[in-house]
C-alpha cells in the first residue's frame, strides 16, 4: 500500500495542473490515469493545435459560460491566463494569438502544451501511473483517505482530485468514471449531454448546401419561453450544421431533446438585418431590376447557393423579381429571418467535443474546488457541470480548476 499526500485521478489539462501546483508546493503526488497515454484528448484539441485560452478579461470571459460562470472567479484568480502563458514560454513553448483572440501554441502542436505541463509536473516530483483507473473513492468518518484501483490496489492520500473529465469523445478517452465517483460519494450529476458537436436536422434538402460555410450566421432554438441562440460562423453539412455557431448551440439542443421532444431551431444567415429591411429589399430590387432573376437578387446579400435554393423551393426555378408579389416578399423575408429545421437526433458522444452536464456546482466549493460532502475530495475540469463556448474557454478552466484544486490539496491556500 502506497501513501501519498494527494492522488489526482485524471492526466488531462486539470489533472496536470493539479499535479503541478500540488508537487510544486511540496505536497508528494500521484496522477492516476487509465489511459496509456497522457493528456489524450488535449492533443486532439483544435485539430490537434490547442486553443487553450483567449484574451477576454476574467468577467467577460466568465459570462461566456452563463449564469453560472462567476463559479470559476477564485479559479482564474489563482491561476489566471498569464500564469500558463508564463509557464509555457519558460518550458519553450512560445503562444501565438489568432484573429485577435484565440491562444494557440505557434508551432502548431498540442502535444506540445501536454508535454510542457507533464515536463513541470515531473520536475516539480508528481508521478505518474497510467492504465490504472479509479474503482472506489475510500472515505472513513466522512473524510476522504485513498482510493482503490481496478486492480485492486489501494492507494492512501487524505487529498484526492477528481479531474476525469467527462464522456464526450470515448475514442479519445472519455469515460463516465468521474460521474460515478462521484455518484458514490454521494455527489448530484446533471445529467450529460453531447456539447459543441454538430446538429443534426431532419431536413434532408440540406444535404445539397453541404460545404457552404457563412461566415456570421445566428442559429437559436426555444427552451421553454426563452429564446437562445449562438452567433458566429456556420458550415452546412449533409445532415446540419457544424461550425461554431452550431456547436455552441448543440449543447442546449440536445439538452431539449432529453425532454423527449423534437427541438426546433432556427436559422439567420443574415443575422444584422431585420425581417422589415429584407421585405424593403426585395421590394426595391423588384421596382429596380424587375428583369432579374430573384436568386440573383439575393446572391448580392447572401450566399449565392442558399439563394437560389431558397428561391427554387419556394417559386420553382427562373423566378424573375418582378413577379414577386408583396404577400411573397413577406412570405420571404420572414424565411429568410427565422429558416426553421427539426431537430429529432442528438448528437452522440463520439461526435462531441465535451459534455454539458457533471457535478452539481453548489456542492462544490468554489474557492478550494472542494466538496462540500466529503472532506478531502475535490473536482476540477469538466467533471463539474460548467461548460463554455468553443474558443480556449474549456481548456482554460480546467487549467485555472486544476491548479486551484491542487493549491488547495497542497495546503497553500
Amino acid at each position: 500500500m502506497e501513501s501519498f499526500d494527494v492522488i489526482i485521478c485524471g492526466s488531462g489539462p486539470a489533472g496536470l495542473a493539479a499535479g503541478l501546483a500540488a508537487a510544486s508546493n511540496g505536497a508528494s503526488t500521484v496522477i492516476l490515469d487509465p489511459n496509456y497515454v497522457i493528456g489524450r484528448k488535449l492533443c486532439a484539441t483544435g485539430n490537434g493545435r490547442c486553443n487553450f485560452s483567449n484574451t477576454l478579461p476574467p468577467l467577460k470571459f466568465m459570462a461566456e459560460f452563463g449564469r453560472h460562470g462567476r463559479f470559476m472567479t477564485d479559479a482564474l484568480r489563482a491561476a489566471p491566463r498569464e500564469f500558463f502563458l508564463d509557464l509555457l514560454q519558460k518550458e519553450g513553448i512560445r503562444p501565438t494569438v489568432e484573429n485577435e483572440i484565440h491562444y494557440f501554441p505557434m508551432n502548431g502542436r498540442a502535444s506540445d502544451v501536454r508535454d510542457a505541463f507533464l515536463r513541470a509536473a515531473k520536475r516539480a516530483g508528481a508521478e505518474t501511473r497510467l492504465s490504472v483507473s479509479a474503482r472506489r473513492i475510500l472515505v472513513e468518518d466522512g473524510k476522504c483517505v485513498g482510493v482503490e484501483t481496478d486492480g485492486g490496489e489501494v492507494f492512501k492520500a487524505s487529498h484526492v482530485i477528481l479531474a476525469c473529465g467527462g464522456t464526450a469523445a470515448p475514442s479519445l478517452g472519455g469515460t463516465a468514471s468521474g460521474l460515478e465517483l462521484a455518484k458514490e460519494l454521494g455527489h448530484g450529476v446533471r445529467e450529460p449531454v453531447a456539447t459543441l458537436a454538430p446538429i443534426h436536422v431532419d431536413d434532408p434538402w440540406i444535404s445539397e448546401l453541404a460545404g457552404l460555410t457563412v461566415p456570421d450566421a445566428e442559429l437559436g432554438v426555444m427552451v421553454g419561453t426563452r429564446h437562445v441562440s449562438m452567433r458566429g460562423s456556420l458550415l452546412f453539412t449533409h445532415t446540419g450544421f457544424s461550425g461554431p455557431a452550431a456547436l455552441n448551440l448543440s449543447g442546449t439542443v440536445n439538452r431539449v431533446l432529453l425532454e423527449g421532444e423534437p427541438s426546433h431551431i432556427f436559422l439567420r444567415v443574415l443575422p444584422d438585418k431585420k425581417e422589415q429591411n429584407l421585405y424593403d429589399y426585395l421590394v426595391d430590387e423588384r421596382e429596380k431590376v424587375p428583369d432579374h432573376l430573384l436568386k440573383n437578387s439575393l446572391a448580392r446579400i447572401m450566399p449565392r447557393s442558399l439563394a437560389s435554393l431558397v428561391c427554387e423551393r419556394l417559386f420553382g426555378e427562373d423566378f424573375h423579381s418582378k413577379r414577386l408579389t408583396n404577400a411573397g416578399a413577406h412570405e420571404l423575408a420572414h424565411l429568410l429571418d427565422r429558416m426553421p429545421f427539426t431537430v429529432s437526433k442528438p448528437a452522440t458522444m463520439d461526435e462531441a467535443m465535451a459534455m454539458d452536464g457533471g457535478v452539481l456546482l453548489k456542492e462544490v466549493d468554489p474557492r478550494t474546488m472542494e466538496s462540500r460532502l466529503v472532506k478531502g475530495v475535490h473536482f476540477a475540469g469538466e467533471i463539474l457541470d460548467l461548460t463554455g463556448a468553443t474558443g480556449g474557454f474549456n481548456i482554460q478552466f480546467a487549467l485555472s480548476s486544476g491548479r486551484l484544486a491542487g493549491l488547495a490539496a497542497a495546503g497553500t491556500l
